[in-house]
């Protein structure tokens, strides 16, 4: 039984922390995994998972040997992913994750003029809103609208976006649109379930930060769903401007505070250092960052409610 194989089967059920789940996504049955992974550990001589009929976690050992595991499969990736002959014969296949909106909104055409010109690489897209943890989840790349705070991960900037605040006409027809952030306090807004502070906003004002508390119906931690909210008038809504695009331009949703952005918010490709010599990630890092867009200027020039 090939070792590799073996490796790669073991970190799968190390990530989904259980057989059935990682043999759907390895594509093979539950029963072909388990025996893979035990033949693997005859061959150690060690158990790397403790079993239950809810959960598998790691053993000591297990935690230890899915961090060789992982450098040797980082290596053997590297090996398939470049080549120091030329671009043209980048093959393999990268792993990536990006929030879902952006990834298909902006980041989705990058992506495709970057594969046109790798033909025989291969790319395995999750997008996902929520943080991953790269190296865990066998990433080699992560989109993010946010600088990392890990300090052990490598973070590019590859774009950014602005803040927009918005709200449907119909809302506004009903509360005199805010004319400074200290008049939120008298309105409704949807608040950033997934964001790191859920009851209040942050604005500059004559160059101090201002802390706004915020209240509101609704609550919700993903981007598009906190939009259609605001669309249908539940209140004022804060988000990244491609999250807006076209409920601005269509009318549906008007800007709100267009006079107290803040600094637009980077844009950033993120790998772990193990990553950052294979030639596939560098010209993938390298594409996105002289093609990707974030939209924000699409609406940089648009007027605020009256």
């Amino acid at each position: 039984m090939d070792r590799i194989d073996m490796m790669q089967a073991f970190r799968e059920v190390a990530r989904a922390e259980g057989f059935a789940p990682a043999a759907r996504a390895l594509g093979v049955s539950t029963s072909a995994l388990s025996r893979q992974i035990a033949a693997l550990e005859d061959w150690l001589g060690t158990q790397l998972f403790h079993r239950t009929t809810r959960q598998v976690r790691l053993t000591a050992a297990g935690t230890s040997y899915l961090e060789h595991s992982t450098r040797i499969l980082d290596a053997v990736r590297d090996m398939e992913l470049g080549s120091s002959s030329g671009s043209q014969d980048l093959s393999g296949t990268l792993r990536i994750t990006a929030p879902a909106l952006y990834g298909r909104s902006e980041l989705l055409i990058h992506l495709q003029s970057f594969l046109h010109k790798h033909p025989n690489l291969g790319l395995d897209l999750v997008l996902i809103d929520r943080i991953t943890n790269i190296i865990d989840e066998g990433f080699d790349l992560a989109v993010r609208i946010t600088r990392p705070s890990d300090s052990g991960l490598i973070a590019r900037k590859i774009g950014e976006t602005e803040l927009i605040l918005a709200a449907s006409p119909d809302y506004l027809s009903r509360h005199a649109a805010p004319q400074t952030p200290d008049d939120l306090r008298q309105h409704i807004c949807i608040q950033d379930a997934a964001g790191p502070r859920i009851n209040r906003w942050d604005f500059t004002v004559n160059g101090k930060q201002v802390h706004v508390p915020i209240s509101g119906q609704v609550k919700v931690n993903q981007g598009e769903a906190a939009a259609a909210f605001a669309v249908q008038g539940f209140g004022i809504a804060r988000l990244p401007a491609f999250f807006f695009r076209e409920q601005l331009d269509s009318g549906g949703l008007q800007e709100v505070l267009g006079d107290f952005r803040q600094p637009p918010a980077g844009i950033y490709a993120v790998f772990p250092p193990s990553r950052h010599h294979s030639p596939a990630m560098r010209a993938l890092v390298d594409h996105l960052v002289e093609t990707a867009k974030t939209g924000a200027t699409a609406v940089a020039n648009r007027p605020a409610a009256p």
